[in-house]
């Protein structure tokens, strides 16, 4: 757990040069009772990820940049919908799922942030074949820059050894290779959810708020309301948006 406390006056000096009102106006709505519930965010560590993609194919929907040899992945969070698949995904444990909530202290002078990194339980990822291309590769020594287990070495414009029993098969070295010389076959687990989603239709008005939500299509209608559990990718916007609360979160241990 991270605590960070911030004075109220400090935070009042940053809001108030985008906000047309004045600083006391300001301050009296923030001491008035600010408290920001518990939310989930995700992050992509830059100096972790090792551009291998991962977590761009198994996002649902489309919600990571696509890293280039400057810059990492990045979630855009207007697009990200907080499923942590990419974390679960992520061979190298880049992508952190934070867990905050921001409220006043008792004096109303300081606003406390509390931040907590939350486990995520990783897909499994197997190696099965690492190609190589001898006669494409420039050994430009790039793949070993990127390969996280030190499965790579290169001397540079000379020779090129891959150790396939260091690597993991996360095809960082196939993304990042600028001359296409490495195919990388690999195998990986399903992604483990630990809850399942409930429908009760005798609550259920036939709003039809979460078929409209729903990211990924996985709610249908046929006189009641279904959630296909296949096509399900657990991000919780059915169960917080449904105005009756005909749908609960049933956690399995």
């Amino acid at each position: 757990m991270i605590k960070i406390k911030k004075p109220v006056d400090e935070l009042v000096d940053v809001i108030s040069k985008d906000l047309k009102y004045t600083k006391e106006e300001i301050k009296g709505q923030l001491t008035d009772g600010l408290k920001i519930p518990l939310q989930k965010n995700l992050y992509i560590q830059p100096k972790k990820c090792v551009h291998c993609e991962l977590c761009l194919e198994a996002c649902p929907v489309n919600a990571i940049e696509k890293p280039n040899l400057k810059n990492s992945a990045k979630i855009i969070s207007e697009k990200c919908i907080k499923c942590e698949i990419c974390a679960k995904t992520c061979p190298v444990g880049a992508i952190e799922v934070l867990m905050g909530e921001a409220f006043l202290d008792d004096d109303k002078e300081n606003v406390i942030y509390n931040i907590e990194e939350m486990p995520v339980e990783h897909r499994k990822l197997k190696l099965v074949k690492h190609n190589l291309d001898m006669d494409k590769c420039i050994k430009c020594a790039i793949c070993e820059r990127f390969c996280a287990p030190k499965a790579i070495n290169v001397e540079r414009k000379v020779s090129i050894d891959v150790n396939e029993d260091l690597c993991m098969g996360c095809t960082a070295c196939e993304k990042v290779c600028p001359v296409n010389a490495i195919t990388v076959d690999y195998e990986i687990s399903d992604i483990n959810f630990e809850d399942e989603f409930l429908v009760d239709n005798d609550k259920c008005i036939d709003c039809m708020v979460c078929y409209d939500l729903c990211p990924v299509s996985a709610i249908s209608y046929n006189g009641k309301i279904e959630i296909d559990e296949k096509t399900c990718v657990h991000c919780s916007i059915c169960e917080k948006n449904c105005p009756v609360s005909a749908i609960s979160k049933i956690v399995n241990k």
